[in-house]
């Protein structure tokens, strides 16, 4: 399909070395259609393991945008937007390089945002190695913060937030709020709270889960799964605290509860942090002293006794 005749449908993807999942992100939308149907942007950060020379080698039609390696996901992202906007965009679509999209997944993303065009519309997605697990996709908010939703399958349904995995966001909206800030929350954080923006602005959020979304599973540095065993210093997720791209970091938490309850979002804050964030990494950086074998005996006791 040539270029010319492509519809104004913007695909950004932030990538930063990891190659072999970006190419495989990149093989699946060409399997689906959507690397012919759609224009296709690949913000690569700094990779310095071939990651550009790969795309522009294997998909010459896809644009690929160079960063400095200090873009991460938030500033990637804007980028791609603005680029993007900039060549007549209608709509943009978030996707995240370890996302796998089915058959008509985006299409129907972007046929319900030209229906309902003051709405933002995601996928919902699972795990590829564990389908029973969800990975991402729409979040309803409590007093405990945002919790991901099993939404019922094979509808469209209203939700208060979006994981920014796999999003698709009318022109309109950057016209009227702008592009995600980098300066404020730099990585994790960044897509909730230009959705929390977008959401206080008027425009509605939604998941769809009429199609099937695969997430590959991996363990990224700044979100660390198993606190207990990763690799290196004992203090390597306490660190995290004070790391401004990481999720553990207290200023992504306190941002977002304040942008979306304002006062009331400070003891929402302080209870949530540190049930869920501070007091278990200070735990786990404790035992992260102790030798290896033993760690695991203390996570075999502790699935034994739930």
């Amino acid at each position: 399909m040539n270029v010319a005749v492509k519809e104004p449908v913007y695909i950004i993807i932030p990538v930063h070395n990891r190659k072999q999942i970006t190419l495989k992100c990149l093989e699946n939308l060409n399997q689906c259609g959507d690397l012919q149907r759609y224009h296709v942007v690949v913000v690569d950060d700094g990779s310095t393991d071939g990651t550009t020379e790969a795309i522009n080698s294997l998909y010459p039609d896809v644009i690929v945008l160079p960063g400095d390696g200090n873009l991460w996901w938030t500033g990637a992202i804007k980028k791609g937007m603005e680029y993007a906007y900039q060549q007549g965009a209608e709509y943009f679509i978030w996707l995240n390089d370890d996302c796998l999209v089915s058959d008509r997944a985006i299409q129907d993303l972007v046929s319900f945002s030209h229906q309902f065009d003051n709405s933002i519309v995601g996928c919902q997605g699972y795990e590829l190695n564990n389908p029973a697990t969800i990975a991402f996709g729409g979040k309803v908010k409590s007093w405990k913060g945002y919790q991901i939703v099993n939404f019922p399958k094979d509808q469209v349904s209203e939700c208060d937030l979006l994981s920014g995995n796999l999003v698709c966001i009318h022109k309109i909206v950057v016209d009227k709020i702008g592009y995600p800030d980098p300066n404020i929350l730099p990585h994790y954080g960044g897509d909730s709270l230009f959705l929390i923006r977008a959401r206080k602005a008027g425009f509605k959020i939604f998941v769809d889960t009429k199609h099937p979304i695969y997430n590959i599973s991996n363990e990224p540095k700044l979100a660390p799964i198993r606190w207990l065993f990763k690799e290196g210093h004992p203090l390597i997720i306490f660190n995290l605290l004070f790391t401004p791209q990481s999720i553990l970091h207290w200023r992504v938490w306190i941002l977002l509860a304040w942008k979306d309850y304002y006062i009331l979002g400070i003891p929402i804050f302080i209870v949530n942090y540190v049930r869920s964030i501070l007091l278990p990494v200070i735990a786990v950086s404790t035992l992260r002293f102790l030798p290896l074998s033993f760690r695991y005996q203390i996570s075999s006791f502790k699935r034994n006794f739930n």
